[in-house]
């Protein structure tokens, strides 16, 4: 029975590598889906040229707050979501301070902030 417990917990540790790997070895910043600064930096240097869109100074912008309706989300680029395999199931929006918020597109619920200090931040 030990050897089918170490069998077991052997293919636990296989399956859980690929996303090990995507972390870049760091630990996520914080609250949100888990983001490191190096995927933080990675969305930000992808995205920092797309178009702003405007939210009132009255919206909140934090995790878990809903985006309003006339808030146009953006598609993840490929080239992002080939990065941070997490991505693959968000939209964004990039804000009129630079900041970042990636979106639950079916609940429009901010999931995670990408802030311009972050992206810009050395690894």
């Amino acid at each position: 029975m030990p050897e089918f417990r170490l069998t077991g917990f052997a293919l636990l540790l296989l399956a859980a590598a690929p996303a090990l790997a995507q972390t870049g070895g760091l630990p996520p910043t914080g609250p949100g889906i888990g983001l490191t600064p190096d995927h933080k930096r990675t969305i930000y240097r992808e995205i920092s040229e797309e178009p702003i869109r405007p939210l009132a100074e009255s919206e909140q912008v934090a995790i878990g707050a809903e985006i309003p309706d006339r808030v146009m989300l953006n598609e993840m680029p490929v080239s992002v979501k080939d990065k941070v395999g997490v991505l693959r199931d968000f939209k964004f929006a990039k804000l009129s301070n630079g900041t970042i918020v990636i979106v639950d597109p079916a609940r429009r619920k901010i999931v995670d902030i990408v802030t311009e200090d972050e992206g810009a931040a050395a690894p």
